[in-house]
């Protein structure tokens, strides 16, 4: 980290480290772009698997079917190809009716259902409707304590989707019936998903104009567990985190400004990134709140020296930062107005308009009952009493305690061909390891680069994680190691520091050797979880500990599971 204290703190582009040129040349561009493939191969592809081991000469030698899974509700097996793959079968209440319906995996029950009603309400309802319906007899109206943003992308993909077999594929019938399978809901997380490895490189080279700070930061999100898992369900989670590393990309391009025109302009981007993320999901208010902090805090550095001890001589001191202090040298009057507009008024525009499938099916009426959802949205995370087997205490996520099991199918998968076991197929929301628990030093690092180099981008970093992550532990509904996301893009960011500035202080050679060794590893231990995140059937004992399990062990290691507990307490170091 080369520069003054004050150029670390403040002007971010301004530190040039050894070996770097200008901000994005054609370097970042090859590295960029090759990130970005490897994601879209692994996220939308997957399942992919080496055939010709197991059928040499008699087929293709890359496959990523999987042949023998449910591929209706009634479970008939046959065979599902990535990003379609898995479909959960359904299994019947005491009504007989096949639970879940149409293969949702998880939240899958929830997220593209109401995406679902909000794209149907608009074609069959009017703001007049007081309760909109389908033919058959659905009720179209729903309460979610979430915001309707997300879901619209989710709808998104499954009315492009329909649109793209009715076109296609020679299929006919409503577009958005036609796209409501696991393909249709799963393929703007898909997208999204990707796009979060070229985002967090851009936002890491503007952060810290180091290239391999940006190679590690975009690697690790490539190869993390829950990037990779959340990128390929039909949640609603990958949508706020883009949205996020993409309000922080945002930030750096306006406090880096170098003319009023620019400053005005990227404010007012930020805000309308903003606002749609928070109009995904609530976690993005903790980047409002941080972005807005830092603002702030620029402003004051400009005209108030901070010192530690005696006046004459200080332990330690943070002098003003140098330039403007309004980014870009906008005019004092104009910032204000234009600050006001983009951070409150285009937010809450966009917030209120993202509710729009309500008012159009005639479940809102006017904004008091918008307000009463609010209301009632937020009593429910405060007062949800409920209990989960896969609910975990905040403190606990960061060590990977207890992951998520999203699908599981024990049957029919036919056995493995090299040791006649029964075949097993798990995903669980399980984060790569070797990346979460190697951040953690780092995370705990952060305040050594803030003091003693008054390093700006440890600050970010530290900051965006503490409000990402903290909140969390004043919540008392269930809650689940999914939740980490916010926190988890800051974990990566802090590992990706911590890596490129010890690699700076050695020689090329030693240099490579550092990166290319815990990256490495890092993949290493991607493929190793690769069948717990895409659901690939593998034989049993590999997956659980027993006389069978074979020498590289089996794929969950944490076995502490008890099955005297209550439901209100949770399984912790727990992976089965």
């Amino acid at each position: 980290m080369n520069g003054s204290p004050a150029e670390q703190l403040e002007a971010p582009q301004t530190a040039k480290p050894r070996g770097d040129g200008k901000y994005f040349d054609r370097w970042d561009l090859i590295a960029l772009l090759a990130l970005t493939s490897v994601a879209f191969v692994l996220r939308f592809y997957s399942p992919i698997m080496p055939d010709f081991f197991v059928h040499p000469f008699q087929g293709p030698a890359i496959t990523n079917c999987v042949p023998n899974t449910p591929i209706n509700a009634q479970g008939d097996p046959g065979t599902l190809c990535g990003l379609a793959y898995p479909f959960n079968r359904g299994y019947p209440d005491a009504n007989k009716v096949l639970s879940p319906p149409n293969g949702q995996v998880f939240d899958e029950i929830y997220f593209p259902v109401d995406a679902y009603y909000d794209f149907k309400g608009i074609e069959l309802c009017h703001p007049t409707t007081v309760d909109c319906q389908t033919p058959s007899g659905t009720h179209l109206n729903y309460f979610d304590p979430e915001p309707p943003l997300a879901k619209l992308f989710i709808g998104a993909g499954e009315w492009g989707y329909g649109w793209y077999r009715a076109h296609f594929e020679g299929a006919s019938g409503d577009y958005l019936d036609l796209g409501f399978n696991t393909f249709g809901w799963r393929i703007a997380a898909c997208i999204f998903g990707i796009l979060c490895v070229p985002m967090i490189y851009l936002l890491a080279r503007r952060l810290w104009p180091y290239r391999l700070f940006a190679i590690a930061a975009a690697t690790l999100v490539c190869f993390d567990g829950m990037f990779f898992i959340q990128s390929r369900i039909g949640m609603i989670d990958i949508f706020p985190i883009f949205f996020i590393l993409l309000s922080y990309f945002l930030y750096l391009v306006h406090i880096q400004s170098r003319a009023p025109l620019s400053s005005l302009v990227s404010m007012v981007a930020l805000g309308v990134v903003l606002g749609i993320g928070i109009a995904s999901k609530w976690i993005v208010l903790a980047a409002f709140a941080s972005i807005v902090f830092l603002l702030v805090m620029r402003a004051i550095r400009r005209h108030v020296d901070f010192h530690v001890g005696p006046i004459g001589n200080p332990t330690w001191s943070w002098g003003r930062g140098d330039g403007p202090g309004i980014p870009g040298g906008a005019r004092l009057p104009a910032y204000l107005v234009v600050a006001l507009i983009a951070l409150v008024a285009i937010p809450a525009v966009i917030y209120v308009e993202s509710w729009y499938p309500f008012f159009a099916r005639g479940q809102f009426h006017n904004l008091a009952d918008l307000i009463e959802y609010q209301r009632q949205s937020f009593n429910y995370h405060a007062t949800l009493k409920a209990t989960h087997p896969y609910g975990s205490p905040w403190w606990s996520w960061p060590l990977l305690s207890r992951p998520v099991l999203y699908y599981a199918e024990y049957t029919n998968l036919g056995l493995d061909h090299w040791t006649g076991k029964e075949l097993v197929s798990r995903m669980a929301d399980l984060g790569n390891p070797w990346i979460w628990w190697t951040s953690l030093p780092c995370v705990a690092s952060l305040p050594y680069f803030i003091v003693r180099h008054r390093s700006f981008p440890a600050t970010v970093i530290l900051l965006g994680f503490i409000t990402q992550y903290l909140p969390w532990s004043q919540i008392s509904r269930v809650i689940f190691m999914y939740h980490m996301f916010g926190g988890l893009v800051f974990m990566i960011l802090a590992l990706a520091f911590v890596l490129a500035h010890l690699a700076q202080q050695l020689e090329p050679r030693g240099r490579r050797i550092l990166v290319a060794n815990h990256l490495g590893l890092a993949v290493l231990f991607f493929f190793y979880f690769y069948p717990v995140w895409t659901g690939l059937p593998i034989s049993g004992p590999a997956y659980f500990l027993g006389p069978d399990t074979p020498p590289w062990g089996p794929k969950t290691w944490f076995a502490n599971c008890r099955y005297d507990l209550l439901p209100s307490q949770p399984q912790l170091f727990c992976w089965n």
